[in-house]
């Protein structure tokens, strides 16, 4: 995690990439993109009917598996708790590479989905002092003369886009 540097602000970018590929390594950084288990409502399929005038259902003796709604609630119990567990892990890491200021803004959110959007909505958009500090790293990249020039081009891009 030391690779993950401090968010201030306006290192939004190098923050974002850098935190979320370290919560991918641990392998939490699917709650920043699904919901909590239980704000999925889970709906019965409706039973197939079969066309009037046929005895399908007699033909299979009227009998149809159903799950019991046991299975339903020992699966949703397990991945709650799994979700809760890598959903905390995830928000202590976004709570301890971000600057005692940012930290503050973040005390009342309670999950790290909601945590990531908040820091994305305050600080995700360049601004000026960013834009041009883009712009003069990417004018001093130096394009070598004796070798390809594709890594430096990859790099100017990089800075521009």
């Amino acid at each position: 995690m030391s690779t993950v540097p401090e968010l201030t602000g306006p290192n939004y970018t190098l923050w974002a990439s850098k935190s979320k590929s370290w919560l991918q390594s641990q392998g939490i950084a699917y709650v920043l993109n699904t919901p909590h288990p239980r704000d999925i409502e889970i709906t019965p399929a409706p039973a197939p009917t079969a066309p009037a005038g046929t005895t399908a259902g007699a033909a299979a003796g009227g009998a149809t598996e159903e799950a019991s709604p046991t299975q339903f609630t020992t699966a949703a119990t397990s991945s709650t708790a799994d979700w809760d567990k890598d959903n905390d892990k995830a928000m202590g890491v976004i709570k301890l590479c971000v600057s005692q200021a940012i930290g503050m803004k973040l005390e009342d959110i309670t999950t790290a989905k909601r945590m990531w959007g908040t820091l994305k909505d305050l600080y995700g958009k360049p601004g000026a002092a960013e834009i041009f500090q883009n712009f003069k790293r990417a004018m001093n990249v130096e394009i070598p003369r004796n070798a390809h020039p594709g890594a430096a081009i990859d790099l100017i891009k990089m800075y521009l886009t």
